[in-house]
């Protein structure tokens, strides 16, 4: 997924956030703000419509073996 224009709304933002790897509960607006009911309803519809849930808050790269973190 290409990454989203700078100035687009909580809303389209928050559509984006599961292409992007994050989980809803690492909605970036606090808790009481109508930018976090637009991110978060942005959000669902994403996941209403096909895009895969992310777990979590943010999704991680798998960390290398630990032999690998050696080096």
């Amino acid at each position: 997924m290409d990454s989203p224009p700078n100035d687009l709304d909580a809303r389209a933002l928050g559509r984006a956030a599961p292409g992007k790897g994050l989980a809803r509960e690492a909605c970036p607006y606090a808790e009481g703000t109508e930018a976090r009911t637009l991110w978060l309803a942005g959000y669902d519809e994403a996941l209403a419509d096909g895009a895969e849930a992310v777990t979590g808050g943010i999704a991680q790269h798998p960390a290398p073996p630990p032999a690998d973190r050696a080096r």
